[in-house]
Formats: structure tokens, sequence, C-alpha cells
């Protein structure tokens, strides 16, 4: 008959084979959201005085809520959030003075100045609300970046830049007011050690996504396209370190290059995670689809579901949406959500919060 003591040991066994269990298994994002809430959106501005294309990125400056356009002239929507009135569309795609080439990020500067990072000249750009608010687009150019291979460039609370991209190794890179490289730093949460054999930039393809800064300018955050993986980076003069991860799943995808041409294209068990990230002081709202991309193809990419965080990583709430929408924006007193919702037209549409 078997004594206390092995008992005891076999009891011991079997409750850390659980406990490991438990710790490698990954829980989906939403099972690690305690509180939960259901929105219905409003529409408070008349979607017949204006004409969205493709809804990118937005901004709210003051009481100015600043939309990109992606596939559409003008290129820049101006909605006054205050009034509940359209201002007006302006910016062209080109390449002549105060034109545009592919925005792909709006960043703020000041309380009447954003920046905008264009993705073809590898320019960050500085425009004035005032001059927009007049019917005119006039930008300064603060840095023209040496590299190509540059995502995202913000500028740091340091005086230098933080820039996200297709590199050779890592993720991110500083660069100083001179243009020059400081160094590269963190990089992409692989699961496997075979996958760290692949050519980091087809890596780099695979785990592309869109970020956002702290209106500090000291932190910044990450979220991935194709899998769900969220991380926090703390910025400082010379180092970015990583302050929190967060990997429910990864993305799925094969490594088709040819020639000098690189892709990894997302398989058909893919899925399109999260679409969007705005921050305020607080929070961080990232904008999560979750949907299979081979069974409901353009509409994979539309989202119903919101996951704020704070800077620490902390679950904050999971806020499920009546309708889905492309992107977001957030009032500074994290009272109001606002999105672009196609219904069937991209309309600008609001979601009452209380954090």
């Amino acid at each position: 008959m078997m004594d206390k003591s092995m008992r005891k040991i076999i009891y011991i066994i079997i409750f850390l084979s659980l406990f490991s269990c438990c710790v490698n298994k990954k829980k989906k994002i939403n099972e690690i959201f305690q509180q939960s809430s259901s929105l219905e959106h409003k529409k408070t501005i008349d979607d017949k005085t204006y004409l969205i294309g493709s809804a990118g990125k937005m901004l709210i400056v003051d009481s100015i809520l600043i939309a990109l356009d992606y596939s559409a002239q003008p290129i820049l929507h101006l909605f006054d959030i205050k009034n509940n009135i359209y201002i007006n569309g302006m910016g062209e795609k080109g390449q002549g003075p105060n034109e545009f080439l592919h925005p792909t990020s709006l960043i703020h500067s000041s309380t009447n100045s954003f920046l905008i990072y264009d993705l073809l000249d590898n320019t960050l750009k500085k425009i004035w609300l005032d001059s927009l608010m007049a019917g005119n687009v006039f930008y300064e150019k603060i840095m023209n970046f040496n590299s190509i291979s540059n995502s995202f460039v913000f500028p740091t609370a340091y005086d230098n830049y933080i820039a996200f991209g297709l590199y050779e190794s890592n993720m991110f890179k500083l660069i100083d007011q001179h243009n020059n490289d400081i160094g590269y730093f963190a990089d992409f949460p692989v699961k496997s050690k075979e996958e760290k054999k692949i050519d980091h930039r087809n890596i780099a393809l695979a785990y592309q996504g869109t970020l956002n800064i702290s209106p500090d300018k000291k932190k910044i955050v990450y979220v991935s396209y194709y899998g769900t993986i969220i991380g926090i980076y703390d910025i400082q003069s010379s180092v970015i370190n990583q302050k929190f991860l967060l990997v429910c799943d990864y993305p799925m995808y094969t490594v088709q290059n040819e020639g000098s041409g690189m892709s990894s294209p997302i398989t058909k068990e893919g899925i399109s995670a999260f679409r969007d990230v705005y921050v305020t002081d607080k929070y961080i709202y990232s904008l999560y689809s979750g949907n299979k991309i081979s069974e409901l193809r353009e509409r994979a990419f539309e989202a119903k579901d919101i996951y704020v965080f704070d800077w620490e990583g902390n679950p904050v709430v999971h806020y499920h949406l009546d309708v889905p929408i492309n992107n977001i924006a957030a009032l500074p007193n994290d009272k109001k959500i606002y999105a672009i919702s196609n219904l069937p037209d991209p309309t600008l549409i609001e979601f009452e919060i209380d954090l």
C-alpha cells in the first residue's frame, strides 16, 4: 500500500503537470479581460457633406479630427468634433510643392500642429492647423530619412527618432538629429528556433503591424496585423527596452522569395488581427478583428472589438461594437471613441465611453 509521502509526491507531480499545461496554453485575447461592455454608435455629422475613399489613420488635435484617405483626393479630411461639422478635404497626391506621395501615419506635435510620415519619400512633414483651416496645405519637411526600409517614424522626447521597418535585424532603430543610426533594438517574438533562421526581412513582412507613440514621446506600442501580438516599449535616448509583451497567436505565413523580390504571404488559415491602435496619456486602444481572411476576404479587415490596455500592459476593458469599423481615435479625456465605418459608405461615427 502507498505511504503518505509517496502520495504527496504524486500529487505534487500532477499539480506541476497541470500548472505547466495552463502556463503553456496561450489564452485568446478576450479571455484575459474581466470587464467588457457593448457600445452603440452615433452619427453626429451629416455624411452627405463629405466623401471618403479608403479611410486611414486618424488623429485628434484640439477639437479637430484629421483623417487620412488612402485612395482618393483629397488626402486629408478635417472634422470639427466640437460643433459636429465637416470642415474640408484637402491635400493632393504628387511630387509637387506641398503634395504627398503615400502618407501612412499622423503624429501629434502641438495644439496647433501635427506630423505626417510619407512612406514613399521617407519624409517627416509638419503641418499647421491654421493653414488647413484657412484652406491651404503647407508643410515643413522636418527630416528626410536615408533608409527606404522605414515603415513608421516618430520623434521621441530625446531629440531623436524611433523607426520601425523591414530591417535585416531587430524591429526598431533610433536615429539622431543628423540622420545617423544610433542602433537597432528589440525583435519580433517568433514562435520557434526554426523561424529565427528565416531571413529577418521575411519575418518583418509577416509580423508587420501598426504603431503609436505615447503623448510624452517616451513609450511606443506595436500591434501585429496578422498575429495577436501587442508589445509596449520604453524609449530612452540611446536604447529601447521591451516593457510588456502579449502573444496569443502568431502570423501564419510562407516564404516566397524569387530573385531580388521578397514575400511572406499569409496562408489561407491566417487571421486578420489588430487593425489600428490609438493612444492617450492613460490608455492604449487596440482595434481587433480576429476574422479568418480566406472566409471574409475584404470584410476580414473590418473589426468590431476594441481592447483597452494601460501603459503597463494591464487589461482594462473590452468594448464590443454594434458595427464594424476601420480605424479609431479617442478623446484625450477618454470619454469618446471616433471611428469610420462603411454604412455603406465610409462614415464618421462615435461611441461614448467612461474610463
